[in-house]
C-alpha cells in the first residue's frame, strides 16, 4: 500500500490504546497513518480518549464506525474474548487488523481468523511486543546463527509479586478469558518460540490458582499501578471489585515442542519475590535473558560471556516502545517494504500453547497438540 495516509480505526479505549496504540501510530507521522477514529462499548471512554488525543470521530457502535469511517486498518485493543468478533468485523469491512495479543483464545477460532483475511486478502499481525526487547532481539539473531546449536531447554518466570491489574475487565472471565496467563505468559511464550525458531507445540500440562486476590481486599493491602504494568495510571479506568475476580492469578507448567522442554510460572500475585527471566540451554550454548549472558566453552574452559546490546533505536525509552517498533513494521509491511512482523504460523503456534493450558488446568491432565490442531 502507498500513496495517501493509511485511516486507522481503534476498536476499543482503555489503557494499551491510550498508552501504546495511539501513541505508536502518531508517532509514525501524518503522512503515513491517520487515527481517524475511536470505538468503545463505554461511550466516556470513547469520547475521552478521542479528545485526549485529538482523533476527529468517536464511536459506541463498532459496526457504524466501520460502516462511516471505512478504515484501511483497524487496531483492536478491545478486552481478549472479543478480539476473534472484533478482527472478524474489521475484516469484513475491508481492514488489515493489528491485533492484542492473544488474538483468540483457542487454535480453532485464531486459524479461522488467519483464513478469513488470506480470503480477503488482508493480513492480522498480533502485538507480541516483546520481540523488540533488545536483547531478546540479540538473542534470535545469534540463535540463527547457530550460537546456541539445538535449543532443547528453556525456562519462563515472570512473578509480579502483587500486580493485578485493577482496571478494564482482566479479572472477569466472560470479558478476558483468563488471566495472567493469557495476559503475560502469552508474550513470555511467544518471545522464546521465536527464539528457538519457532518449534511445533506437542504439549503442554499445566495449573492454575487464585488464592490472593480477594484476600488483597480483606486486608487492605497497598499497591500501585505500576506493579501491575502501567507506569503512568490509566485513564477511562472501570471501577474495579475484588468480589468479581473469576481468573487465573497464577499459572505454572511444563511446555513440549519439538526437541525441547519448557518449564514457566505466571503470576499477577504471588507470594514469592518480583522475577523476571527467560533462560534456554542449546548444545553449543545456553542464555539467560534480559541480561543477556552467555554460557558456554572456550577452548578446554568454561566460559561466560556478557554481549554488549546497546539500546540504539529511536523509540528507545518511551513506554511501550515495543509497539512503536511493532506498528512502524506493519505499517512497512502493508506499503511492501519489509516482511510481516510476526508470521500467522507463529501466532499459530502460541495459540495452540495458550487453547491446551486452559484445558490442561481446568481438567487436570496433559493436553497434546492432537486434540486442538
Amino acid at each position: 500500500m502507498s500513496g495517501s495516509p493509511l485511516k486507522v480505526a481503534m476498536m476499543g479505549s482503555g489503557m494499551i490504546a491510550n498508552k501504546a496504540h495511539i501513541p505508536a501510530f502518531k508517532c509514525m507521522g501524518e503522512d503515513k497513518v491517520h487515527v481517524a477514529a475511536v470505538f468503545d462499548t463505554r461511550e466516556e471512554a470513547a469520547r475521552g480518549t478521542a479528545e485526549r488525543h485529538g482523533i476527529p470521530a468517536w464511536y459506541a457502535d463498532a459496526g457504524r464506525m466501520l460502516a462511516e469511517v471505512k478504515p484501511d486498518l483497524v487496531s483492536v485493543c478491545s478486552p481478549n474474548a472479543s478480539h476473534k468478533a472484533m478482527a472478524e468485523m474489521a475484516i469484513d469491512a475491508g481492514a488489515h487488523v493489528l491485533c492484542e495479543k492473544p488474538v483468540a483464545m483457542t487454535y480453532a477460532d485464531t486459524k479461522g481468523l488467519f483464513d478469513l483475511a488470506k480470503s480477503r486478502g488482508l493480513h492480522v499481525a498480533a502485538c507480541q511486543t516483546q520481540r523488540y526487547n533488545g536483547e531478546f532481539a540479540a538473542s534470535h539473531e545469534l540463535a540463527e546463527a547457530g550460537v546456541f546449536g539445538d535449543i532443547y531447554y528453556g525456562e519462563i518466570s515472570l512473578i509480579r509479586r502483587r500486580g493485578i491489574p485493577k482496571w478494564g475487565t482482566f479479572h472477569l472471565r466472560e470479558s478476558n478469558g483468563g488471566g495472567a496467563f493469557c495476559d503475560l505468559g502469552v508474550h513470555m511464550v511467544d518471545a522464546l518460540l521465536w527464539i528457538m525458531g519457532n518449534p511445533s507445540f506437542e504439549s503442554i500440562i499445566g495449573m492454575s490458582a487464585s488464592r490472593l486476590a480477594r484476600r488483597e481486599e480483606e486486608i487492605g493491602l497497598v499497591t500501585n499501578m505500576a506493579e501491575s504494568g502501567t507506569p503512568s495510571g490509566v485513564e477511562n479506568a472501570r471501577p474495579y471489585n475484588p468480589g468479581e475476580f473469576e481468573v487465573e492469578e497464577f499459572a505454572a507448567g511444563s511446555l513440549r515442542v519439538a526437541g525441547a522442554l519448557i518449564n514457566f510460572r505466571i503470576s499477577w500475585a504471588l507470594n514469592l519475590p518480583p522475577d523476571f527471566h527467560v533462560s534456554f540451554s542449546g548444545e553449543r550454548a545456553g542464555a539467560r535473558l534480559p541480561e543477556l549472558e552467555i554460557y558456554s566453552t572456550l577452548g578446554r574452559y568454561q566460559a561466560d560471556t556478557r554481549p554488549k546490546v546497546y539500546g540504539s533505536g529511536r523509540y528507545e525509552g518511551r513506554e511501550f516502545s515495543g509497539h512503536y517498533y511493532l506498528v512502524e513494521d506493519f505499517l512497512d509491511f502493508l506499503a511492501g517494504r519489509g516482511p510481516i512482523p510476526v508470521k500467522p504460523e507463529e501466532t499459530l503456534n502460541v495459540a495452540a500453547v495458550i487453547d491446551a493450558f486452559y484445558i490442561s488446568a481446568r481438567e487436570g491432565r496433559e493436553v497434546r497438540a492432537s486434540e486442538i490442531i
